[in-house]
């Protein structure tokens, strides 16, 4: 826009910022902005980004995220994990915009920098919306998506290439007709996969069970909208009838690493997401926030919620603290999104009208964008 008139049109600041990684990953940088690698999310889908968050990298002019309390709460624990790994997964749950899906892409961003093995889904919604290819599996009652399984592997060998290459798989695999003998390596494993799309779901479950008994490098697993695992998809089988998310190859896959199975080394970490209502099931949303049990002294009123217990840990994402309101409303007025001064009495106005919801104040000084 060389002949765009400067008095109306202006460059879109850029601010300087810190690259997040596992050195710059510190309490030191709570509540500022922290700039996410473009390669990172290239590598994880050309143009895809997690949630809403394409909309505020759009007007960032950059990927950038919040660095907050629970970020470092959860970073501290992924560099525990990957010394002695938890028995049970973790998800992350929380209102709409409560930053969950923020939070598994900076985790996923760290473990990436950290050496690990990073398999990480940053939408499962196409595995049960009917918008990707699907199909009946060969000797199997489980449905195929083989583009989906080829992508994901295309992800995962372009984010820890070098980390694949140094586990061995420590015995023959045979992929349709090639065997990789003993001390091959997962990076070749993946290499098959990626080569054959036909043999994407072989390579992902080999990828999926070597990787999570060896102790050679820690694996970070990170599914957003993981509620996707347990709902009836859009999907249909040859009769017409509704196809659950375990009748498909993908969902098996990662199934276990909520419901009990864990790694030998590092975390399995999913998001929640109620976006799409029809892919939460009723069940889980029940026993994810389940009613209150109200102690009455009648016993016939009592109310038993009877909630089963989940398979997993739950870790809220709660509403921003005031600190970092404020460090959020900072970065919107670097990036030209808030031109008034920032003071402590707007921030408060926008804290209390979103009720600390990031999603909310973000579309608070953006209504008119």
């Amino acid at each position: 826009m060389s002949s765009a008139n400067p008095a109306y049109y202006t460059e879109l600041p850029k601010p300087k910022l810190d690259l997040l990684s596992k050195d710059t990953a510190t309490a030191t940088r709570l509540n500022t902005f922290m700039q996410i690698d473009e390669g990172f999310l290239q590598s994880t889908g050309k143009g895809r980004y997690p949630g809403h968050l394409a909309a505020d990298f759009k007007l960032f002019g950059k990927p950038a995220l919040l660095y907050r309390q629970v970020t470092q709460t959860l970073v501290d624990q992924m560099a525990q994990n990957a010394q002695t790994a938890p028995k049970r997964a973790t998800v992350l749950d929380g209102l709409n915009g409560a930053g969950k899906s923020a939070e598994l892409l900076k985790l996923a961003m760290v473990a990436a920098t950290s050496g690990h093995i990073v398999i990480y889904g940053l939408s499962t919604l196409p595995w049960v919306n009917s918008s990707r290819p699907y199909g009946p599996g060969f000797k199997s009652d489980l449905f195929v998506q083989y583009e989906l399984a080829n992508e994901l592997l295309r992800s995962v060998s372009a984010v820890s290439r070098e980390a694949l290459s140094k586990v061995p798989l420590g015995k023959s695999v045979t992929l349709g007709k090639r065997t990789l003998e003993s001390g091959k390596t997962l990076a070749d494993l993946v290499d098959i996969g990626l080569q054959t799309p036909s043999l994407s779901h072989d390579a992902l479950d080999q990828l999926l069970e070597i990787a999570s008994s060896q102790t050679v490098v820690p694996v970070f697993i990170g599914l957003d909208e993981v509620n996707t695992l347990w709902c009836k998809t859009s999907y249909r089988d040859q009769d017409d009838n509704v196809l659950p998310a375990n009748r498909f190859r993908l969902a098996q896959s990662f199934l276990p690493f909520f419901e009990g199975k864990s790694l030998a080394k590092g975390w399995v970490v999913g998001a929640t997401s109620y976006a799409e209502v029809r892919f939460m099931p009723k069940d889980l949303k029940t026993r994810l926030c389940p009613p209150p049990a109200i102690p009455i002294a009648n016993p016939d009123l009592a109310r038993d919620p009877g909630v089963a217990e989940l398979p997993f840990d739950v870790v809220k994402v709660e509403r921003l603290s005031s600190p970092e309101a404020w460090g959020l409303m900072q970065f919107y007025q670097k990036a030209n999104i808030v031109t008034t001064p920032v003071t402590e009495g707007l921030v408060a106005k926008k804290w209390v009208y979103a009720n600390g919801n990031p999603r909310q104040m973000f579309a608070g000084v953006t209504t008119y964008f």
